[in-house]
């Protein structure tokens, strides 16, 4: 059985996954503000199934609708951009994972935190602004 959507209904699933993923950390940040200590590992893996399937139905709404001829050129250095600063954003849990699960030493994740999340926000804004941009392209061609 295979599955027939149009690419914006592809894409607006895969909106939809993503924001899943990220909302999954609501209870848990909650029940730690109310001092529980729940096991963090079931939240990531969550957090990840949503936040990398959603990405990739993204992806495939892309592939399905196709790039108009001018289109690779409009906002290719903000595109490259912003996967670097999404690669780093991400990047900035190694130093906690090796300090808290390597050395065993117990920091404070907030740093980590802000930089994770300065770095995937910043690029997701910032290809959100090459993708209105082709949107605008296309409109006007």
């Amino acid at each position: 059985m295979r599955i027939s959507l149009t690419p914006s209904e592809w894409r607006w699933l895969g909106n939809g996954l993503i924001l899943l993923g990220v909302l999954v950390w609501a209870p848990f940040l909650a029940a730690v503000a109310m001092g529980e200590d729940w096991p963090f590992l079931p939240f990531l893996a969550a957090h990840l199934t949503g936040v990398l399937g959603g990405w990739r139905l993204r992806a495939r709404a892309a592939a399905m609708e196709g790039i108009a001829p001018a289109a690779p050129e409009i906002g290719r250095h903000r595109r490259l951009l912003s996967r670097l600063l999404i690669y780093l954003g991400v990047l900035a849990w190694t130093p906690y994972f090796y300090q808290t699960r390597v050395l065993g030493n117990e920091v404070e994740i907030s740093p980590y935190l802000a930089a994770h999340l300065t770095g995937v926000l910043s690029g997701v804004a910032l290809r959100l602004s090459v993708e209105i941009e082709q949107r605008w392209f296309r409109r006007s061609s």
